[in-house]
């Protein structure tokens, strides 16, 4: 593994000497928030992405990025300049894939079960350094995957350069039947939650199957951590403009869970509403409406996620401006209400992407 990994940098060393292909993107913030220290916050990000396709037909290629940011209020020449935790090397085909650095682990790439099962947390990759395969063939995508610990002592880990908690995950197109698995194995090296609360040192398996059956789209999934279990049935059907989804999910460990989702979406107008109860209980409603000119209301409620209203503007060119109230009683810090995932407090802010 190891020799692989060296070859796999020195090819996208020499793909630079043969003028790869180098692609610049990024964007920038810049805002108010009343319920944050010093109020004022802002942040540029850029990345940069290099590729060569090499003689042999394969693909070399790497990305980074470099993040300046400032929360405090004093300017972004007093703030914090540093390469971003986003480095990926990789080498690829139309068949197979080999990924190195900030890449999703291979059950949690493939994964997707029923909504609110308890037992199919899978980890999920948040700064730690991964090695992850891939492979296709007819029908089937299947990707393998460990994590390197090096120097994520400060993040929990050993730094010993072991490979460690097999990851595995597949998906298979069978005609009329979609079929999906995802396996990790458990692990004594786990990660800081402080760090990443997405890591799960248990062992993991899932299976899940859909296929479509009177125009209706049906996911029966069942998953298992350690010695419970999840066992979960999910059924969508599309009437005109108006999708309708429930699912019931039967558990070991806790109570067993179930909801209905309404989405409606027809000209400038969509609306989401939804209800949860048993294991997980929550209900709520998201509503955006195409103003025009450019602008875009929003507004929304649940349980969990606390309130919101919005307004964004499309300057055109990438730029949008914001306008958002937001509001969580039971966590105000909550940096992520609503699927916008606004800021508590009253926020204004002005963003580019380049």
């Amino acid at each position: 593994m190891k020799r692989i990994l060296l070859t796999t940098t020195a090819l996208v060393g020499f793909a630079g000497a043969a003028a790869a292909d180098v692609s610049w993107s990024g964007n920038a913030v810049l805002g108010h928030n009343d319920d944050i220290e010093g109020g004022v916050y802002a942040d540029v990000d850029l990345d940069v992405t290099l590729s060569q396709t090499l003689d042999n037909g394969l693909t070399a290629s790497a990305t980074f990025g470099f993040e300046l940011e400032d929360e405090s209020g004093s300017g972004l020449t007093n703030g914090n300049f540093s390469t971003d935790d986003n480095i990926v090397i990789s080498l690829t085909s139309d068949t197979a894939g080999l990924y190195y650095g900030d890449t999703a682990f291979a059950a949690e790439t493939y994964w997707s079960g029923v909504t609110n099962m308890n037992e199919d947390g899978f980890s999920e990759a948040d700064g730690e350094t991964v090695i992850r395969g891939e492979i296709m063939f007819g029908g089937v995508t299947a990707g393998l995957s460990y994590v390197l610990h090096t120097d994520e002592v400060a993040l929990g880990g050993t730094g010993s350069g072991e490979l460690d908690q097999l990851s595995v995950g597949a998906t298979a197109d069978l005609g009329n039947f979609n079929v999906i698995l995802g396996y990790q194995e458990d692990t004594s090296n786990a990660f800081d939650p402080a760090f990443n609360e997405d890591f799960n040192s248990n062992d993991v398996l899932g299976l899940a199957v859909g296929t479509s059956f009177g125009g209706a789209d049906v996911t029966f999934a069942y998953a298992a951590e350690d010695s419970e279990e999840s066992i979960g049935l999910e059924v969508s059907y599309p009437v005109g403009d108006v999708t309708v989804t429930a699912f019931y999910v039967s558990e070991s460990a806790i109570d067993d869970s179930y909801g209905l989702a309404i989405a409606y979406a027809a000209g400038p107008l969509s609306i989401d509403a939804f209800y949860h109860d048993g294991g997980d209980e929550d209900a709520g409603v998201h509503v955006s409406y195409d103003v025009g000119n450019g602008i875009t209301a929003y507004v929304g409620y649940s349980d969990d996620d606390g309130q919101y209203v919005a307004g964004e503007l499309d300057l055109g060119g990438g730029a949008t401006f914001l306008v958002s109230y937001a509001e969580d009683d039971d966590n105000p810090a909550n940096d992520e209400i609503g699927p916008q995932e606004y800021l508590h407090g009253t926020t204004v802010e002005l963003s580019v992407a380049f």
